[in-house]
């Protein structure tokens, strides 16, 4: 919070790898907003700038229940997913609610170099991705993998529980369904994923375009979980690098 040098560290980090953790972060509400806007300002959506994620009733996201939450990516439902999303653990004593985190651009790399066919076709066939709500509709179509101009991964786009229609060619759907499964059951190996439990004053940051997130159930019986979360874009991250390194 007050080293320049040590923030440029952890950006390269969060730049390079996609994730990182930090421990014993002040246990305050709207903590994680001050660690956030170190690199830069708060991308705002339907969900607000800063947001709870408990178990509430009425909940318009499974985020907001204490269900179990497959792997995902956030708002693909947005033409720009959010790139980095912010998540501090402010209590967690129910038991269960482990974190499980992939690497989405390992799979990807993994089926561009095993199963070259699969990998083609979940970067070029579109989905649809839904997110419907009392005052907002978002529907997004774009592929799964996506790569740039040098053909670098650079984005994984995946929520089943968003996924709208699947509005391809007939001829293609059979295959689709296929390839869509064996991504799922390659973020379901466990080479390929990391579980930790969040911890009072624990605070992860990761990469929303590659990691894909998940949460086991949990029980509030023992306890409560109250976690506080918030995004930033990927620019910012990258802006915030290049101006630290010009000092």
């Amino acid at each position: 919070m007050n080293n320049d040098k040590v923030l440029l560290s952890w950006l390269y980090n969060l730049r390079d790898f996609g994730i990182s953790k930090i421990v014993n972060v002040e246990n305050k509400l709207n903590t994680v907003k001050k660690v956030a806007e170190r690199i830069s300002f708060i991308r705002e959506t339907n969900f607000g700038t800063v947001f709870d994620v408990i178990s509430k009733q009425s909940a318009n996201s499974a985020a907001y229940t204490n269900l179990k939450l497959p792997l995902h990516t956030d708002l693909p439902t947005r033409e720009l997913q959010p790139g980095l999303q912010f998540l501090h653990c402010l209590a967690n004593d129910a038991s269960g609610g482990e974190s499980i985190l992939v690497d989405g651009f390992k799979i990807a790399e993994y089926m561009r170099e095993k199963h070259k066919d699969e990998y083609k076709a979940l970067s070029t066939l579109t989905m649809s991705f839904y997110n419907k709500d009392k005052n907002s509709d978002y529907r997004f179509i774009s592929p799964m993998i996506i790569s740039n101009y040098k053909d670098e991964i650079v984005e994984i786009r995946m929520a089943n529980f968003l996924r709208g229609p699947i509005d391809i060619d007939a001829k293609d759907m059979e295959s689709f369904y296929n390839v869509y499964r064996l991504f799922i059951l390659l973020t379901r190996d466990e080479k390929f994923q990391f579980y930790h439990r969040l911890n009072q004053g624990d605070l992860i940051v990761f990469d929303n375009r590659r990691v894909l997130h998940a949460r086991n159930a949990y029980d509030l019986k023992e306890g409560e979980r109250h976690l506080q979360s918030c995004y930033i874009d990927k620019d910012e991250l990258l802006s915030r690098i290049r101006i630290l390194e010009r000092k």
